[in-house]
């Protein structure tokens, strides 16, 4: 038995209600909850109440119906609790932080494969070589600058395409460049307490660390081009 669109909407705005914040795990959900209903109404004969309510329970999401009046139940038990939904965006999570790894790791071996790549690599390498030799102090923020580049991608696109806002495949895109990141302003301050100012610590480090980083940068930004046109297209067909 297929379900209306108005019953659809009510799935939606009940998925809503029960914090699935973001829209890409909500259209996941509302695809999987959907088909589940439909089955349990059209196999097991029952209302769009019911089955409604034995999907909410079959994901994890208890309610409690001693107590609770009859015509109640249904409005009362589906907003009771949303563990299961919670648990589900986890694993989506999970799953996404793999799955995404695995991309990167990919799309490295490929980059590291061809000499356009190599050029630009050690092109950068020797910028910073010589950046080092002329104004060492300077290392540190424009390393900062290129391992934030994913970042504010990130941060250029949320503005500019509302597909990439509260987007859970948008997030974990850049996740591992933000690790990259953490990673190189947490040195910057482990050595900021073992040196008495900026101009004295030593620059060299975070040439090398910026060096050593930059393929994997580059390789997110690839990821994260391909995550987002993805999402865009998934967007305008589902959402528009």
């Amino acid at each position: 038995m297929k379900l209306t669109k108005e019953e659809i909407q009510f799935i939606d705005n009940y998925l809503i209600k029960n914090e699935v914040k973001y829209w890409d795990v909500r259209l996941e959900l509302l695809d999987h909850i959907v088909s589940a209903v439909e089955d349990k109404m059209t196999n097991d004969g029952i209302s769009f109440n019911e089955a409604l309510l034995d999907v909410h329970r079959g994901f994890g999401n208890q309610f409690i119906e001693f107590g609770v009046p009859k015509d109640k139940i249904f409005e009362k038990g589906l907003y009771q609790s949303n563990a299961g939904f919670k648990k589900f965006t986890r694993q989506k999570q999970k799953e996404l932080g793999r799955k995404y790894r695995k991309i990167i790791w990919k799309h490295l071996k490929v980059n590291f494969s061809t000499f356009k790549f190599w050029l630009e690599y050690l092109s950068v390498i020797l910028i910073f070589i010589m950046l080092y030799q002329f104004k060492p102090e300077s290392c540190f923020l424009i390393g900062l600058l290129i391992l934030i580049l994913p970042n504010m991608y990130s941060a250029y696109y949320s503005l500019k395409d509302k597909s990439t806002r509260k987007s859970l495949s948008f997030a974990m895109a850049t996740s591992s460049a933000m690790a990259v990141w953490s990673i190189y302003n947490l040195s910057f301050y482990i050595l900021k307490e073992n040196y008495e100012d900026v101009v004295n610590m030593p620059h060299i480090f975070f040439v090398i660390v910026t060096c050593l980083f930059y393929p994997m940068i580059r390789t997110n930004i690839e990821v994260y081009q391909k995550v987002y046109e993805e999402n865009k297209k998934t967007f305008n067909l589902k959402l528009l």
